[in-house]
């Protein structure tokens, strides 16, 4: 039972549960669900912080050892820029906060639940974290070789590579063949070459995803399903890489396209 400064009494004669406007989300002003809190003290729920945040290549961008691969790696939070005050943060989710929550408004909070079940089941919106990294191993000029020439592979890696649909790699245009694309892993290109310059990537996910960064871009086919890439070539070393973590999201039309695709077939079987 929530105390009385937390209801009111509708024509019926029921108690009706009203929220605090500091219990509210200030994004979708609906009582907090699994809320999370950002480093900037910021409160909201999951979803809202998940589909608002401003999450950017540039922010994410880490220069790691060759060595490491997406399985290695446990994913910590994104960083990303806060629906809020815009700037970068963290967000977590609040035991304390959800707790409180429940406690103060059980009916609501109840048929908040209901709702998020019940739109899961029915638009199937899923959210999915990447692991991408962008980089090039290099084999110098050996003793022999008076040309000079450093034998170099640049590379694209992508820790779920069933959402991607092609990775377009951009070379230096004074290769004979500066735009390649790969289909299918490994996403990469191998050249001889004697200078280093900046080599652009795009990674184009499947029909029904998109990228949740502010750097994704449109293509002709869907929205924000692009994500440019740039890596200089590194002659030091062995090579070098760099490690992002991105969100993707599954768009919800695709699945009820699907849906009904399928009960048109169940009914005229």
């Amino acid at each position: 039972m929530a105390s009385n400064e937390d209801v009111n009494i509708d024509p019926a004669g029921e108690e009706v549960e009203v929220e605090d406007d500091d219990d509210l989300c200030p994004i979708c002003r609906q009582l907090l669900h699994r809320p999370v809190v950002t480093e900037c003290s910021h409160t909201l729920c999951e979803l809202c912080m998940t589909e608002w945040a401003d999450v950017s290549v540039t922010s994410q961008m880490t220069v790691v050892p060759l060595a490491e691969r997406p399985e290695d790696f446990v994913a910590a939070n994104i960083q990303a820029k806060c629906p809020m005050c815009r700037t970068m943060t963290s967000a977590k989710r609040s035991s304390e906060v959800e707790e409180r929550v429940r406690r103060k408004y059980p009916g609501v909070y109840e048929r908040r639940e209901e709702e998020a079940v019940r739109d899961e089941a029915m638009k199937e919106v899923s959210v999915e974290t990447l692991t991408v990294y962008i980089g090039n191993t290099v084999i110098p000029p050996g003793g022999e070789d008076e040309r000079g020439l450093f034998d170099w592979e640049f590379f694209v890696k992508i820790s779920d590579t069933s959402v991607v649909n092609e990775v377009e790699i951009l070379l230096h245009e004074t290769f004979k063949k500066p735009r390649l694309v790969r289909w299918k892993p490994p996403y990469a290109v191998r050249r001889l070459g004697w200078g280093t310059f900046i080599i652009r990537a795009n990674v184009i996910l499947k029909y029904g995803y998109s990228w949740i960064s502010s750097d994704a871009e449109d293509t002709k086919y869907a929205t924000k399903a692009s994500l440019p890439l740039e890596w200089e070539l590194c002659f030091d070393d062995g090579g070098s890489q760099a490690r992002c973590q991105l969100k993707i999201k599954k768009e919800s039309r695709l699945v009820r396209s699907s849906r009904r695709i399928l009960e048109s077939g169940s009914n005229s079987g």
